[in-house]
């Protein structure tokens, strides 16, 4: 599969200065993390899936860490304004990021400068699937369907994504698992990819399960397929991609990152902090009305699902690039 940009990507971030704060954190204020407000950067516009979750986890998790939290929203340049701010501050843990496979899919096609395994993973705390809609009046009722007509009509089928980022990927992947050739179109974030795909510019996209039922309830979209191992339970009727033959699984996993070399001590509050959340059934519920699920992985269970979402991320811009 080819990507076809609508929209070229006109520059990278580049950043004056790539080298992280080493400033050394002194143990008494290790010891008495926090102490300040913490500020917790979110590469995204507020609004989204990954904004509403930061805001979640922010208004519960203070009250454990018995700190005030800020979100700090900077989406420009894909988000790797907020992505250098934070790699680049001290490790003290006043300066976090919170976002998804996002980090691995702009590193894999080399919009970021690092790896977000250069940074310190804290934990994983919520999660969104991801869903498959076409429009309404599309003559495709399920995935198979949508995919033997890419198979009999190659670079025919529309695809809207934002280049780089997980959406483009999860078009990308489709592709390759079911060896079909899908024109992929950059046509930009959430909003301007559902404007695409009512004006007829597109075939279908990828969105998260809330966004997705929202638009089914109204007449306008149908589902083809949810993007994960399972069903998901707010949708039970939506067949998974893997049901219907194709194992694409791409459901939005939102971690925790600090700066590299962040102290244990600091991670070590964070995680415990993490489990007394796991057990607060207010901060569940306030993730089910965002249409997320509470996820809980510590710092090492965190490192390694990065460890292989990064795998996966650069296997899939591996293949693209040897289309290329």
């Amino acid at each position: 599969m080819k990507w076809f940009p609508l929209l070229v990507l006109q520059a990278i971030f580049l950043v004056a200065c790539s080298n992280h704060d080493e400033t050394a954190v002194t143990q008494a204020a290790i010891d008495t993390y926090p102490k300040q407000t913490i500020e917790l950067y979110v590469p995204a516009s507020p609004g989204g899936q990954s904004d509403a979750g930061a805001r979640v986890l922010a208004r519960h998790i203070s009250k454990y860490l018995d700190s005030d939290i800020v979100i700090v929203n900077q989406d420009t340049a894909g988000g790797a304004l907020a992505f250098e701010n934070v790699y680049r501050a001290k490790a003290d843990g006043y300066k976090l990021l919170y976002y998804h496979q996002a980090l691995h899919t702009s590193y894999a096609v080399g919009q970021y400068d690092y790896s977000a395994l250069e940074m310190t993973p804290i934990g994983t705390f919520a999660g969104i699937n991801q869903v498959f809609v076409t429009r309404a009046d599309a003559p495709w009722d399920s995935l198979e369907e949508l995919v033997e007509e890419a198979r009999q009509h190659p670079y025919e089928i529309l695809y809207g994504g934002q280049i780089g980022g997980t959406t483009h990927f999860m078009g990308e992947q489709l592709g390759q698992v079911a060896d079909v050739d899908i024109k992929v179109l950059d046509v930009g974030g959430e909003s301007d990819r559902m404007t695409a795909l009512l004006g007829n510019q597109i075939d279908f996209v990828s969105t998260g399960i809330g966004n997705a039922l929202n638009y089914i309830e109204s007449g306008d979209f149908k589902a083809l397929a949810v993007l994960s191992e399972e069903r998901d339970e707010l949708a039970p009727d939506i067949p998974t991609a893997l049901e219907q033959g194709y194992d694409v699984q791409f459901p939005i996993i939102h971690t925790l990152y600090g700066p590299p070399n962040l102290p244990e001590e600091i991670i070590h509050k964070w995680n415990a902090a993490a489990e007394q959340l796991a057990e607060d059934e207010e901060y569940v519920q306030d993730l089910v009305t965002t249409f997320q699920r509470h996820i809980q992985m510590d710092h090492n269970e965190t490192l390694t699902f990065n460890q292989e979402e990064l795998k996966k991320a650069e296997g899939i811009a591996f293949e693209l690039f040897q289309e290329d």
